[in-house]
């Protein structure tokens, strides 16, 4: 797990490339999913994907995915924070979209020097959750 936060909500700050806690996966599961030297895992803060993703849970992002595929969910990065949400595009915008009706989608103009703010991190593969 890389130490950084994906935004269901307005947007974080929180990366760092040092890794923390190990989860366990069987092998087959994640061959099956792509390149395990590409995958990722980060934990989620905020309500903005939620029923399904809440607050604190962990997913597995494959960075080697990040080819826009529409309504699919991904880690992505704009500016200085990086979010999680599904992506649709348009001719020159990005489309983020939660899963939770109270947040309105987010039209990005992904257009000359702001194509430069914009990138796609990975596809989300697996979402997991802890009970306390």
């Amino acid at each position: 797990m890389v130490e950084a936060v994906l935004s269901a909500g307005g947007g974080s700050l929180e990366t760092s490339a040092i890794t923390g806690r190990d989860y366990a996966f069987r092998r087959g599961f994640i061959e099956r999913k792509g390149n395990p030297s590409d995958m990722v895992l980060m934990r989620v803060s905020g309500d903005s994907m939620e029923p399904e993703v809440l607050n604190g849970d962990v997913v597995l992002i494959d960075q080697g995915k990040t080819r826009i595929v529409p309504g699919q969910m991904f880690a992505v990065g704009f500016e200085e924070s990086i979010y999680l949400k599904r992506i649709d595009n348009l001719p020159g915008k990005v489309i983020l979209k939660s899963a939770n009706p109270a947040y309105p989608p987010l039209e990005l103009d992904v257009r000359g020097d702001l194509a430069e703010q914009f990138r796609v991190i990975g596809r989300v593969l697996w979402v997991g959750r802890e009970y306390k």
